[in-house]
């Protein structure tokens, strides 16, 4: 199944790990107020959709092979959301041990930016009062993302305090 060379690097547990990511951070960013609203899973499942359009060969590879068994993967990561801190870790150290830092990097920060789009799919523009309508709670997760992934979290801040969602997930589509 998995025929990507860079893919054939992590065992079969290890890519587990990998595609249970992007959700860990849609539930750890959306289900911080205790409500995954329409918008939020509109905007993650849009970002999912568009999987055969991601300019990183790496990213593509594992979200074209994540979508494959997509049910599954998300019942696994709704079923023990208390595990996703310790599985973002998990997966940090994998990627760090098994690929080129800017490798790494770029799939840290793909889902980095997937849940900052997931946190301003909704809510009030008024609720930080920087032009964001990304409430305390998510950006506190947003935060908590960044620094489980080794992100320079102060270089992420433009983008938590923008609004534009779909202009910032684009620079990850192949043109």
């Amino acid at each position: 199944m998995t025929t990507h060379p860079l893919l054939q690097k992590f065992t079969a547990e290890e890519l587990g790990v990998l595609y249970l990511v992007p959700f860990w951070v849609f539930y750890q960013v959306a289900g911080s107020d205790s409500i995954f609203d329409e918008q939020e899973t509109e905007a993650f499942q849009s970002m999912l959709d568009t999987a055969p359009n991601l300019r990183d060969e790496f990213c593509r590879a594992v979200f074209m092979d994540m979508n494959a068994s997509f049910i599954d993967i998300l019942h696994r990561a709704k079923n023990d959301p208390q595990r996703a801190y310790q599985g973002l870790r998990e997966a940090a150290t994998i990627l760090d041990s098994k690929l080129p830092p800017q490798i790494g990097t770029e799939f840290k920060t793909m889902v980095f930016v997937m849940g900052w789009n997931v946190a301003s799919a909704s809510g009030d523009f008024s609720d930080t009062g920087e032009g964001s309508n990304i409430s305390a709670e998510e950006i506190e997760n947003l935060v908590m993302v960044a620094e489980v992934f080794g992100l320079n979290f102060p270089k992420l801040q433009r983008i938590i305090t923008s609004n534009q969602g779909d202009k910032v997930w684009s620079t990850f589509l192949a043109e």
